[in-house]
């Protein structure tokens, strides 16, 4: 790690905490799809991406993307739809969940299905994901593995995390993460093996009943880029953050 690097992951830590002191999708993975739900519940969120991160890609080549979700959970069902637009509107994208969960001890697990749609370009795809996490390690640490396979595609992409979650206050959550990527023929025009390594910082805080304010800072690091591919011209070494709200019902 150089010296510019960590110098901008920190900033982003630093301008996360103040901004809560005074809220990471993944995620670009956008529902909550690793735990069950007692009763019926929903979760409205909406946030700004200073750059749409995706399979350790700048996907859109620098631009911002707005988004929006609504999940649905009950036991251990949940569904969604989830939208996001670049900010200069020549990107649209549109992803439909259903997924089922269930734990058992400190392991979670859950398999899904997404229907994509990308208006613009007038494509879709079905991906169909599978995960396990465990919470038993030393330091509290959370580990876990996601798959994702595109039946467009016929590739796999593979992501394996490790996160430490801290609760400072008790309507404050911190929590940081790094995560390798693996690419099976996913990213098609790409290279197959390890793609990118990201650390991540995140933070939610509840301002009063249902309502929060989350935001993350995230600094991705490409491994084995081929630039001689169109698929690794969006693997690079930056920085990106994003701020959100979260209403639950």
């Amino acid at each position: 790690m150089n010296f510019n690097s960590l110098k901008y992951l920190i900033l982003g830590i630093y301008f996360i905490h103040l901004m809560l002191m005074g809220h990471d999708a993944e995620t670009n993975k956008p529902f909550e799809k690793v735990h069950a739900h007692n009763t019926l519940d929903a979760h409205f969120h909406a946030g700004w991406e200073s750059r749409y991160f995706s399979e350790g890609r700048d996907a859109l080549n620098g631009k911002s993307l707005w988004n929006s979700s609504l999940e649905i959970g009950y036991d251990h069902l949940s569904g969604g739809v989830w939208y996001g637009r670049s900010s200069n509107h020549q990107y649209d994208e549109w992803q439909y969940n259903l997924a089922l969960s269930q734990e058992m001890g400190g392991y979670s697990f859950y398999a899904g299905y997404t229907h994509l749609i990308f208006a613009k370009d007038v494509e879709s795809d079905d991906e169909w994901s599978t995960g396990i996490s465990y919470e038993g390690l030393p330091f509290n640490l959370i580990t876990s593995l996601d798959a994702y396979y595109s039946m467009d595609a016929k590739g796999t992409f593979y992501e394996w995390s490790n996160t430490r979650e801290f609760n400072p206050q008790e309507d404050l959550d911190i929590s940081f993460s790094g995560t390798f990527g693996w690419n099976e023929n996913y990213i098609t025009d790409g290279h197959d093996g390890l793609n990118y390594f990201s650390l991540r910082s995140g933070a939610k805080k509840v301002l009063f009943d249902n309502f929060s304010l989350a935001g993350h800072g995230v600094y991705s690091w490409p491994i084995g880029r081929d630039l001689n591919l169109v698929g690794d011209q969006g693997l690079k070494d930056f920085f990106h953050f994003g701020l959100g709200i979260e209403f639950s019902f």
